[in-house]
């Protein structure tokens, strides 16, 4: 006997909406990333005179020195996450953990911020990594050096202020506190635990110990200065002071790194980035927003180049180690 209309499943609805939702929200994404672009390189044609200038100011040996700040960032990045991964249980050497994580966060350029989780998760199981082990310790990753860059960026708050920014721009105090009071051992374990009963996964071994979550904290602040560093070289580099340009420069990309990464509908936080770092960099460079804007777009284009440069040594590091 057919069944009734009541009892057939109606599969093409049920599933209709979340595909429909998925869509909607790419869509919106990928959208809102191509506008963001646009309203940088409309900004970049309409001042090129300005920007021509900057570029030509800037020295190579500024550029060079600001790439090397960059690579440093990301090696130390490296390290805070094979202290994290290996405090759960999977110590990994340091060839290993680059060819895990750097091609993994090739991923954070697609729209959407846990990406680079997922890729290094399924990279780190090649290595006998379980999957929610390294997917915990991303996790981790992902919030402690966006947290202590966070702490760092609110010294840059008055300078942000100052230049007009928004009033968003005050959600960093809360923010701060907040990341102060969850770095904790007691509390990053409790949420761990919390967050794997959700997703109903034996909460049992994923501690992350207070002598590992110091060392994690110690590498994410060395990993958050140079990377705000890179950006202070490129300030003093179009000839502004170096002692009253190093925390609205240091801060001011810290600030405007962090939004771009909360900002998830938008890859590596494009056009986020670029609108806080004219805030931050234009005082500082005789109120020159195209100087600021030439000097955020160099900034980008050099993190590019260190994050392909990083993965691609790394996955010729551990096939090398394979062959061998």
């Amino acid at each position: 006997m057919e069944p009734s209309r009541s009892e057939t499943p109606d599969v093409g609805r049920d599933s209709a909406g979340p595909t429909t939702r998925r869509l909607a929200l790419r869509m919106a994404r990928t959208g809102l990333a191509l506008a963001a672009i646009g309203f940088v390189t409309y900004a970049l044609v309409t001042q090129w005179a300005q920007v021509r200038a900057s570029l030509q100011a800037l020295s190579f040996g500024a550029v060079a020195v600001s790439l090397v700040a960059v690579l440093a960032a990301l090696l130390a990045s490296l390290m805070a996450w094979r202290e994290i991964v290996g405090d759960l249980g999977s110590r990994l050497s340091v060839p290993h953990s680059a060819g895990v994580l750097f091609p993994g966060q090739l991923a954070k350029y697609v729209p959407g911020s846990l990406w680079s989780i997922v890729a290094a998760a399924e990279l780190a199981t090649r290595l006998g990594v379980p999957r929610a082990r390294s997917a915990v310790a991303g996790l981790l990753f992902n919030i402690l050096l966006p947290g202590v860059a966070l702490l760092l960026a609110v010294l840059a708050l008055p300078a942000l202020l100052g230049a007009g920014g928004g009033w968003f721009l005050w959600l960093l105090v809360p923010a701060a506190l907040a990341v102060v009071a969850a770095l904790r051992p007691a509390v990053i374990n409790g949420g761990i635990r919390l967050l794997l009963r959700l997703v109903r996964r034996n909460p049992d071994g994923y501690e992350l110990s207070r002598a590992g979550l110091l060392r994690a904290l110690g590498w994410s602040v060395l990993s958050a200065v140079l990377l705000g560093g890179h950006m202070w070289v490129l300030v003093v580099g179009l000839g502004a002071p170096p002692g009253s340009a190093l925390i609205p420069a240091i801060g001011g990309f810290l600030a405007a790194w962090v939004l771009g990464f909360v900002v998830v509908i938008a890859p590596a936080g494009v056009g986020v980035r670029e609108y806080v770092l004219v805030l931050a960099l234009a005082p500082q460079l005789a109120g020159s927003a195209a100087s600021a804007l030439t000097l955020a777009v160099v900034s980008r284009l050099l993190l590019t180049v260190a994050d392909v440069a990083c993965a691609g040594a790394a996955a010729a590091m551990v096939a090398t180690r394979s062959r061998r």
